[in-house]
């Protein structure tokens, strides 16, 4: 039998001419066999939205229906004692105070039950308004990530739904584990990438790296440490026991509705084990090379090497300096159904529809070697390798490019011209590197000026012959000239500051609440791009130095990396500071 509340919905909804007697008695006859709810039917069977019945419904009854919610909307004083659990299960969220009480915002104005416990834990009367569901659970993890609270730090999956359950209920559970959930809450409200837990001489420091820059975040004392570490242990399935080698282990976690992948790793030191935690949200974007910083002369050299039909292209540049993002929106812009891309990495940061994407495990000698031959079993368009290591991953990369297939892969080397002596040094002849290469891109990050405090100043003489420009006539100091053709969204794209009565005025970090203090928000790339010339890869025949080959670049009209930086100070991007911190002078 279907409840009298279907009956009453299904009445409403056919007197809002949202469905006819028979849609609603077909309906009510599945319900009886099948169980759920009227709302859940016509919603999950694509006969209605949430919208059109949540509308019909506050019709009805005469009061208010929302169909968005804005997270400043929602009074952060009115949740604090309401159980983020309690608010998504039954789908209410108080939203502010009013002269006759607290308006509520609901899913089913008829579930009488919970709003009865609205108002008593709120111990105010409750007005209600009816809202989308979808639309009420998605503010509720965004004005509780926002309170800073961690109730809703969850273990992700199946296998860990016991601790799901214990996590969830933190106020009841023991004090380490309230504070690790904690730790991860706060590092992914602050946009951290990096948890660092470092044992001190007489307490536990805790470090985060927001936008590439380590910060202090707290200490506790020394006597929590083996707590700590043991409880992250444990939800890296690590071994706790072993406290003398080092271990790797993964985090599956959700934090405020967000799906984040921890990457674990501990070190013994002489004051006790060091954990370092990597932080990848699963729901991130991709970037579009449009998105990356490029200006446009780089972005058309970067656009057209991708859409090469064979060779090598290298981004180069130290941890962390976004070469892996790099690639991916490389990948994304040529991502095709007449391409078939492969790609081995360690380990896979994010799944692209459409890409053939292997995590390497030495293990079972899956390497970057063997996982690279074996795509030439698969009739590959393009390849990509998480990074060329050793030999024998050179000399695969390079037949493969040698055989019709366009390689992109990353190396560490400081700039663009120290890859090809590198791939010398690996015992690559000369001739297969000058033949198989098309491009290599050198790449750093830096910190983004937040727009909402960023304030001018007048740099010194000195500073601007720092970052390479000319004081008397800095607009004109560059090889490239500095026009506003920065590739990004429009609105993002700061004005250039005009020379006045001979004075340059840059911008500089101040800290406001929007970027916590910290004066930046976000983070862009300086590139430069040494493209595989007549000259370059004669001077590669020749076994040349890697200066000897970036003075050729630079003298064939390489942006170099100081000078893209430069470039983005004088266009209020970033700070000279920033720059410097990042580059060094050629």
């Amino acid at each position: 039998m279907s409840s009298p509340r279907d009956s009453f919905i299904g009445d409403i909804l056919v007197s809002a001419g949202l469905l006819d007697s028979e849609q609603l008695n077909e309906a009510l006859v599945v319900l009886s066999t099948k169980g759920g709810t009227l709302v859940e039917y016509v919603v999950g069977d694509s006969l209605l939205t949430e919208v059109q019945v949540g509308r019909a419904v506050a019709d009805h009854m005469g009061i208010p229906f929302l169909e968005t919610i804005k997270t400043d909307e929602v009074a952060p004083h009115l949740i604090e004692h309401l159980p983020i659990v309690f608010a998504k299960n039954n789908c209410v969220l108080p939203l502010s105070e009013t002269a006759a009480g607290v308006r509520v915002a609901c899913k089913d104005p008829f579930d009488l039950g919970a709003l009865d416990a609205v108002q008593a834990i709120l111990g105010a009367p409750v007005e209600a308004v009816v809202a989308p569901g979808g639309v009420i659970v998605e503010t509720i993890n965004a004005v509780y990530e926002r309170s800073g609270k961690d109730e809703d730090l969850e273990g992700e999956g199946a296998a860990e739904e016991e601790e799901l359950t214990d996590l969830i209920d933190a106020e009841d559970e023991a004090p380490i584990i309230r504070w690790v959930n904690n730790l991860f809450f706060e590092a992914v409200r602050r946009r951290a990438s990096d948890i660092h837990i470092e044992p001190l001489e007489k307490e536990v420091g805790v470090r985060y790296r927001v936008d590439g820059v380590l910060q202090n975040a707290k200490n506790v004392k020394k006597a929590f440490l083996p707590s700590i570490i043991s409880r992250v242990k444990i939800l890296a399935k690590l071994n706790i026991a072993e406290k003398r080698l080092p271990q790797d282990g993964r985090i599956a976690l959700k934090i405020a509705g967000k799906p984040i992948d921890v990457r674990v790793s501990t070190v013994p030191t002489s004051q006790g084990e060091r954990v370092v935690m990597r932080l990848l949200d699963k729901q991130a974007v991709l970037h579009d090379i449009t998105d990356l910083g490029f200006w446009k002369d780089h972005y058309t050299l970067f656009h057209s090497l991708i859409r090469r039909p064979h060779g090598i292209i290298l981004v180069t540049g130290p941890t962390g300096s976004g070469k892996t993002t790099t690639l991916y929106a490389g990948l994304s812009q040529i991502n095709t159904p007449d391409k078939n891309i492969l790609t081995v990495e360690d380990p896979v940061e994010y799944d692209i529809e459409g890409i053939g994407q292997v995590h390497v495990n030495p293990k079972i000698d899956l390497t970057f070697a063997s996982g690279l031959r074996a795509f030439l079993r698969q009739d590959p368009d393009v390849i990509m390798v998480g990074e060329i290591r050793d030999r024998e991953t050179a000399e695969i990369a390079v037949q493969s490019s040698l055989t019709g297939h366009l390689v992109l892969s990353t190396i560490h080397t400081n700039d663009a011209a120290g890859a090809l002596t590198r791939l010398v040094e690996m015992d690559i002849e000369p001739f297969l590197v000058a033949s198989s290469m098309i491009g290599i891109q050198a790449q750093r990050l830096v910190r983004v000026l937040c727009p909402h405090c960023k304030q001018l100043f007048e740099p010194t003489r000195e500073q601007l012959v720092e970052l390479g420009v000319d004081p008397d006539n800095p607009y004109q100091s560059f090889s490239q000239p500095v026009e506003n053709v920065y590739i990004e969204a429009a609105k993002r794209l700061p004005p250039l500051q005009p020379l006045s009565n001979d004075r340059v005025m840059l911008y500089e970090a101040v800290g406001c609440d929007e970027c916590l203090g910290l004066g930046y928000r976000g983070r862009t790339g300086l590139y430069e791009m040494l493209m595989i010339t007549d000259d370059i890869r004669a001077l590669v025949l020749k076994n040349s130095d890697s200066n000897s080959i970036k003075k050729t670049a630079l003298r064939e009209g390489m942006v170099n990396l100081r000078e893209d930086g430069a470039r983005k100070v004088l266009s209020g991007i970033t700070t000279i500071e920033e720059v410097l911190r990042v580059t060094h002078d050629d």
